[in-house]
């Protein structure tokens, strides 16, 4: 089993060097330790012009609840204009992103058998522009639960011979 904090992680490296519907990631602004503006030009699907998205991705930690053995995190991706990326400068179609995910890790370990992670993900996304309804939702039921499966995979790959950290 994988623990939250791990979830989080692989999602992150997952969104930069794994999603094979972004074509180029670029670090815009870091606000502070927990929040950076990022640039993402995606991958064209034919016949709709190419996209991009810039949007403010914050990550944080959340306080232990009575009840709770271990903190949660909690990853929120929201569109949001740049200076140094205008909108009315770009050759791509501006695409816009609300997206947040909540990890929680449920049971107390010493080993990954008696421990899973609980995960809400909600994810939408306004193509911008013109874009064929068919194609769209194509793309959506396709892509959004091969992101599911390959954060989940990721992850248990990424600490299957390492000890359990909360």
């Amino acid at each position: 089993a994988v623990v939250q904090r791990r979830v989080r992680e692989a999602v992150v490296s997952t969104q930069s060097t794994g999603d094979h519907t972004i074509e180029g990631d670029k670090l815009l602004e870091t606000l502070d330790d927990h929040c950076a503006v990022y640039h993402q030009i995606l991958k064209r699907v034919w016949p709709a012009a190419q996209r991009d998205i810039v949007y403010a991705s914050h990550k944080q930690q959340l306080d232990i609840q009575s009840g709770e053995e271990h903190p949660s995190w909690i990853v929120c991706n929201v569109s949001c204009d740049h200076p140094s990326k205008p909108e009315s400068d770009s050759s791509y179609t501006r695409a816009s992103i609300e997206v947040v995910m909540f990890c929680q890790t449920i049971g107390k370990g010493p080993s990954r058998k008696d421990i899973k992670c609980k995960i809400v993900y909600s994810a939408s996304v306004n193509p911008g522009g013109w874009a064929p309804s068919a194609a769209v939702r194509a793309v959506s039921q396709r892509e959004y639960p091969k992101f599911l499966k390959k954060i989940s995979s990721f992850a248990v790959d990424h600490v299957k011979n390492s000890p359990v950290k909360f």
